[in-house]
């Protein structure tokens, strides 16, 4: 389902897709119709997942660790599957409970942009 450059990532509890506009001049013409040029359509997933073993983490941590672009192949509601290059924007967890002193992580979120 998700894969970020080749590995699999575990089901999320939530996968949000919002296709935004970026860039461009918005102008108005002699007809009061608007005029856009130069915009282009961006995406922007916003996952989470409401629990997560530490090395699941760990695996998705080492994918956003090197700040480069990430290749992600995911379920889009416009083109069925896609795969698009990204960056990771925000990301974030927090410790559920601890197991024989291995944290276990819950409301891990992470939200990426396409380039």
């Amino acid at each position: 389902m998700l894969s970020i450059n080749g590995v699999s990532l575990p089901s999320p509890t939530s996968l949000s897709v919002q296709v935004i506009s970026r860039g461009g001049s918005t102008q108005y013409n002699v007809l009061g119709q608007m005029v856009r040029d130069g915009a282009r359509e961006k995406r922007v997933l916003q996952i989470a997942w409401s629990r997560m073993t530490a090395d699941q983490l760990s695996v998705l941590s080492s994918l956003l660790e090197s700040g480069q672009l990430l290749t992600l192949s995911y379920p889009d509601p416009l083109a069925g599957r896609r795969e698009m290059s990204c960056f990771a924007a925000d990301r974030s967890a927090r410790v559920w409970q601890y197991r024989n002193g291995v944290p276990a992580w819950a409301d891990v979120k992470l939200t990426l942009e396409e380039q």
